[in-house]
């Protein structure tokens, strides 16, 4: 276990100005490695609120504040180093409100918690139980419903704030040596990788329909309208910067869908569509409708696959075992390996098609040769 007395930790600097950011920027342009995370307020907005960025090199700790400082843009510098890895935990919603705030997704990427499940430590593993199993130190963490852009913000926010990456460079370290002892370190970098591409990806209006649950019952004429309320909805939310569902939620657009209301008293009658509603988007959502009902059919949607059978059942218990006697024979958590929605895939192209066809997710990389060669081989013998 790594020596990391909480004795030995900086002081944190809360950076208020152009000059203090400045400064700690030239601190940070030699680290081959620095530990990053950030706070922010998502309560009732569609965009995420940066209230502070936590950045520690090993020996100074800054807490950097967008409230006082407008222009961060000089930090982007350090973001996308290609020499100094970027230790996050759980880094998604951080590389989101990053892209957002400085137009910028982080790299090269050290995610902690990929790197714990790929070291043994368990799937999704927090970052405090990670500190305890790694370094033996507690973390407090009473400060996770703070109002993080509240100013002055109160000295417990500060330390809470500064233990969230006091404890990531040594966990880091440790991380690295237990991956390269078990032969996983291009594991690590294939995942990186990947998670750069995924937050790179522009999420297109258009797609977000086939998110929508039970839109699988729609008809390609049914499916063009949810389309076309599904992208004014994501406009709106992010014209108005409130959240989808504070907006109209997916339910009560799949019923407007199915139900086909034509007038006000109509839409009054589904979940969700409470008077103010009404009164605002009525008209919107009648015209949206309508013209995708009326769309041609070649230029509709195609239908979405049904949830799978019942029957299914048994052939995804059965690829399932394989999962789980490679990931006992591994120790590695079943989740990182396949979850469940990539062994559905595979369930129903044998159903459907009649063929074994893997999901992108494991027909690559380090999971063909660990898992997705033995499903294939399993799913084969089904087939045959």
């Amino acid at each position: 276990m790594l020596n990391h007395s909480a004795d030995s930790l900086p002081t944190p600097i809360l950076v208020t100005t152009p000059e203090q950011l400045n400064q700690c920027i030239g601190e940070l342009r030699c680290c081959d490695a620095v530990a990053l995370d950030t706070e922010f307020m998502r309560t009732d907005t569609f965009f995420p609120i940066l209230g502070l960025i936590q950045v520690y090199n090993g020996h100074s700790c800054w807490l950097i504040d967008p409230v006082a400082i407008s222009d961060l843009s000089s930090f982007v510098e350090i973001l996308v180093a290609p020499d100094i890895v970027k230790v996050f935990h759980s880094c998604s919603e951080d590389l989101e409100v990053l892209k957002h705030v400085l137009d910028c997704i982080p790299k090269p990427l050290f995610d902690t918690q990929i790197a714990a499940a790929l070291s043994g430590y368990g799937f999704s593993k927090g970052y405090a139980g990670l500190v305890v199993a790694v370094l033996g130190v507690h973390v407090e963490k009473g400060e996770t419903r703070s109002d993080w852009l509240q100013r002055p913000l109160r000295e417990a926010q500060l330390s809470y704030a500064a233990s969230d990456v006091l404890h990531l460079l040594p966990v880091y370290r440790q991380l690295c040596e237990n991956l390269d002892q078990l032969g996983r370190t291009e594991w690590m970098a294939e995942e990186m990788s990947l998670l750069v591409v995924k937050a790179s990806i522009k999420n297109h209006f258009s797609e977000y329909f086939l998110k929508v649950k039970g839109a699988w019952q729609l008809s390609p004429q049914e499916l063009a309208s949810l389309k076309l309320l599904c992208e004014w909805r994501e406009l709106e939310a992010r014209e108005r910067n409130r959240p989808r569902n504070r907006v109209i939620g997916d339910k009560t657009l799949l019923e407007i869908v199915l139900k086909k209301p034509e007038a006000n008293h109509a839409l009054s009658d589904i979940e969700g569509m409470h008077p103010g509603l009404i009164r605002r988007y009525a008209d919107t959502l009648f015209e949206l409708l309508q013209r995708g009902l009326n769309t041609v059919h070649q230029d509709c949607p195609k239908t979405l696959p049904e949830p799978l059978p019942r029957q299914a059942g048994d052939l995804i218990k059965q690829l399932k075992k394989v999962i789980l006697a490679q990931s006992e024979l591994l120790d590695l958590p079943p989740e990182i390996l396949a979850p469940k929605r990539d062994i559905e895939v595979v369930v129903r192209s044998l159903m459907e098609q009649k063929k074994v066809s893997l999901p992108k997710n494991i027909a690559e990389g380090w999971r063909y040769e660990v898992v997705g060669q033995p499903l294939e081989q399993e799913a084969r013998k089904i087939l045959s």
